[in-house]
């Protein structure tokens, strides 16, 4: 039970916890028990109705210390208080991760501090349309210059993240292709 703040409503939201085999080095999957909400990324609910809290690369929960129950908890009522407000305006509150690789690729350029970098932002879009549409894998060339435009060769300025990103990219580019060559054998 969550009595909201301002208008003292009453809201009930029943969960399910599940806990992993390697609990407590891994965090609890939460579900919306009574499937009250829709799920939807934009809403931050799984098709399995499990609750998106954070994407684990994060680390936002102390793995292995006794409060991470607690944390998931406080974490999944601040997911609750935020999703009423998303079931009310259609908009999540406050800043929302993307999902899947776009949150991986978004999380390497913030720790590079790239995330703001326009150039960084086309050369990697670039590269995705690339291993997404081509039959084959693109390439790095480390000795390019750096798509960061600090005219430092890639190898000796933001190699270490590029190669990160160039991972990922390659990943959910293999995923894209077996999915359309999944959708492809359905059709035939």
């Amino acid at each position: 039970m969550y009595v909201l703040e301002r208008s003292g409503k009453i809201e009930k939201f029943r969960v399910l916890i599940l806990y992993p085999d390697d609990f407590p080095r891994k965090i609890q999957r939460i579900f919306d028990h009574e499937q009250k909400f829709r799920p939807g990324l934009d809403g931050h609910l799984n098709n399995d109705h499990s609750l998106c809290l954070t994407l684990p690369k994060r680390r936002e929960f102390f793995l292995g210390a006794d409060r991470l129950t607690e944390e998931v908890l406080g974490a999944t009522l601040v997911w609750f208080d935020k999703r009423l407000i998303y079931e009310a305006t259609g908009k999540w509150p406050g800043p929302a991760e993307r999902h899947g690789s776009l949150a991986n690729l978004d999380l390497i350029l913030e720790r590079a501090g790239l995330e703001e970098n326009s150039f960084v932002k086309e050369w990697l879009l670039n590269l995705c349309r690339t291993a997404t549409q081509s039959s084959r894998y693109a390439t790095i060339d480390v000795y390019a210059p750096c798509p960061c435009k600090s005219g430092i060769k890639l190898k000796f300025c933001h190699g270490q993240e590029m190669r990160s990103l160039f991972k990922v990219v390659k990943e959910a580019a293999s995923a894209h292709r077996a999915l359309e060559a999944k959708e492809s054998g359905d059709s035939a």
